[in-house]
């Protein structure tokens, strides 16, 4: 049990941290496009009311909404690409802060979705919320670059 908290503890490798991202962000993107515009019928519908409005089905309103429920999957392959080419984005606290925004927008569009019989996408989005909300609370999922991002590098020579 020790060396299972102990490897815990430990923050991955760049490498490690760059495909877990890449990996989410297309599991993302191709499960909910597939659960929303590949289903035909039996495809995944938005809520009537999102905050204080109606959204009807004749406007292509629903269809927006829906894409950018499918483009939220774009944020962790982008922060995967820059990883790759060891381009940091942001400073480590914004990186953190920019984690657990991702996480509480999963969580609202697991809110917005209906469920039809044979699919439960709201269990999906609800699960993978918690990588990113997780990940924002300890700042493990971090490359080096991005925690060093800012810092002026000076030698002190003797």
């Amino acid at each position: 049990m020790f060396e299972f908290i102990k490897f815990l503890q430990k923050r991955p490798k760049d490498s490690t941290i760059i495909i877990i991202r890449l990996i989410f962000g297309l599991l993302l993107i191709s499960v909910l496009y597939y659960n929303f515009f590949l289903q035909g019928e039996e495809s995944n519908q938005i809520e009537k009311t999102i905050l204080f409005g109606a959204v009807p089905d004749t406007t292509p309103i629903s269809d927006y909404i829906k894409y950018g429920i499918v483009g939220l999957g774009v944020f962790p392959l982008a922060f995967g690409i820059f990883g790759i080419f060891k381009m940091p984005l942001a400073k480590k606290k914004y990186i953190r802060i920019a984690q657990l925004i991702f996480a509480v927008l999963l969580w609202y569009s697991a809110g917005i979705v209906v469920n039809t019989e044979s699919l439960d996408i709201n269990e999906f989005l609800v699960f993978a919320g918690f990588l990113p909300f997780f990940a924002g609370l300890t700042g493990k999922l971090i490359t080096s670059n991005g925690l060093k991002y800012g810092e002026k590098i000076t030698k002190i020579r003797v």
